[in-house]
């Protein structure tokens, strides 16, 4: 350790330890670009391809979940519609059927 004897000296050696600290605990990043984060990369290959396994198989979870809602939404909608169908065609039916007994009776009438 140096000895100092005044307050310059002992700032000088305080900016010197400071400094060549800094230099060798602090990395310098050589390239800044606006794509440094896309250029580290800590991840091995192996693990990138069992991540990319893993969304994978959740998307088509998901998709799976999805296509089973929808098609049920697909069933009860046909099933209401048939049902609708079937309740109009029996209205009109009936309707029909009125009509040619009045025929019927006005033809009495006549």
């Amino acid at each position: 350790m140096k000895m100092c004897n005044s307050v310059d000296d002992m700032w000088e050696y305080f900016k010197q330890i400071l400094l060549t600290g800094m230099n060798e605990f602090i990395p310098r990043n050589k390239y800044s670009s606006k794509n440094s984060k896309k250029k580290f990369q800590p991840f091995t290959s192996e693990l990138k391809n069992i991540i990319h396994k893993n969304t994978v198989f959740e998307n088509n979870q998901f998709q799976l979940k999805i296509s089973r809602y929808l098609k049920n939404i697909k069933r009860v909608r046909n099933h209401v519609k048939q049902e609708m169908v079937k309740l109009t065609q029996q209205e009109q039916r009936r309707i029909s059927l009125e009509c040619k007994k009045i025929q019927k009776v006005l033809a009495v009438y006549k």
